[in-house]
């Protein structure tokens, strides 16, 4: 008749306590058996602040970046201002030369336009007596190369030139002026200039200097911090081991006490994590079951060895047959290559014969030079 174990309330906590005891070890497991962790360890808000310190300053770099970039171009909007500036002047110098020169500096009013005046001949006077009198036309009383006032015009002409040389002096003058004055401004716009970019140069190594200032005063708190943090950690990982050493040496495990390990389930049934080892009883029919076990491991390999010595014996008697297979083999291949040898022979010799054959008597009739010379003798 079959006893069935109904399990009680007492049981169940057993079975529950041994379930909590396995997922203890086996987490226990996986933190010791993973070397990174055990080694070195993760700290997963270090790791997290870490984070968000870099996001911070890299979001401080791109504000930073942006600041700079703005006033990059504001620099480089000034400096397209006062370009633009300079090239107006420019433009309005080079205006007023140009309206100067089509004031002032005319073709006509050159002192040798009298050799280039495309109406020079519309301009002459004609024959005279006196270079005032009008003439005919075929009077033949005016000449090239004559000059009755030239005393008179060359005083004109020297008087002219004096006061052409005087206003060109005062032009110089006012259009050197003119220049020295906008070069002055020119130069100041560009002191201006560099002035301010070495303000900003300041300011940005300052701020540089700052930030960087700030950077070392915050490395050194977060160092602080780890050094505060590694001492606690220390200290309470120190008071768990020493606590657990001493849990170790107080248990039951170390003080091999054999009452823990039997088993509310029954006198012969045991707790595995708790067993001390087995009694004289236990350990005589342990001994005689190895002993069988032995003896019956003995029995299979003899077997197996005599299975193994009729397996080599099939192998080699194999072996030897293949190899006298292989003899007769190679003997009918030479029968048959001495006998294909002996026909090519034959055949060789039958066509010598028939090549003889065929130049001695079939192709005998060689033709002559008389066989070649009757044809076209004839026009026909």
């Amino acid at each position: 008749m079959m006893k069935l174990q109904i399990s009680n309330e007492r049981d169940r906590k057993e079975s529950q306590n041994r379930e909590r005891r396995r997922q203890c070890e086996l987490e226990r497991r996986s933190r010791i058996f993973n070397a990174r962790n055990r080694k070195i360890g993760v700290d997963l808000p270090f790791l997290e602040r870490q984070v968000a310190e870099k996001r911070a300053e890299r979001e401080e770099q791109d504000r930073r970046n942006l600041a700079f970039a703005q006033q990059m171009i504001k620099d480089s909007n000034l400096a397209v201002v006062l370009e633009a500036r300079e090239n107006e002047e420019r433009r309005r110098i080079n205006a007023e030369i140009d309206a100067y020169r089509q004031q002032y500096q005319r073709p006509e009013d050159r002192r040798e336009f009298d050799l280039n005046n495309p109406d020079v001949l519309k301009m002459q006077l004609p024959p005279r007596a006196t270079d005032d009198a009008p003439v005919g036309m075929s009077s033949a009383q005016k000449f090239e190369g004559e000059d009755l006032n030239y005393e008179e015009r060359r005083k004109i002409m020297a008087a002219q030139k004096n006061a052409w040389l005087e206003q060109q002096v005062q032009e110089r003058k006012a259009a050197e002026e003119e220049r020295k004055k906008a070069e002055a401004a020119y130069m100041m716009a560009i002191k201006a200039r560099d002035a301010r970019a070495g303000e900003l140069d300041q300011m940005e190594r300052e701020c540089r200097y700052r930030l960087g200032q700030a950077n070392l005063r915050y490395n050194e708190a977060l160092a602080a911090e780890k050094k505060q943090l590694d001492q606690i950690t220390k200290e309470q990982e120190e008071a768990d081991n020493t606590a657990e050493m001493y849990n170790n040496l107080t248990s039951d495990m170390l003080t091999e006490n054999p009452d823990v390990a039997k088993s509310a389930l029954g006198k012969n049934r045991a707790i595995g994590f708790m067993y001390k080892g087995m009694n004289q009883e236990e350990l005589k029919k342990f001994y005689a079951a190895q002993k069988d076990q032995m003896a019956a491991a003995k029995a299979k390999r003899e077997a197996e060895e005599k299975m193994e010595a009729e397996w080599q014996a099939l192998a080699k008697s194999i072996q030897n047959e293949v190899a006298r297979q292989d003899i007769q083999d190679k003997r009918k291949r030479r029968e048959i290559a001495r006998q294909l040898m002996e026909e090519n022979q034959l055949l060789a010799l039958q066509q010598k014969e028939k090549e003889k054959y065929y130049r001695d008597v079939v192709n005998n009739n060689v033709p002559t030079d008389d066989y070649y010379s009757q044809f076209n003798t004839t026009t026909r």
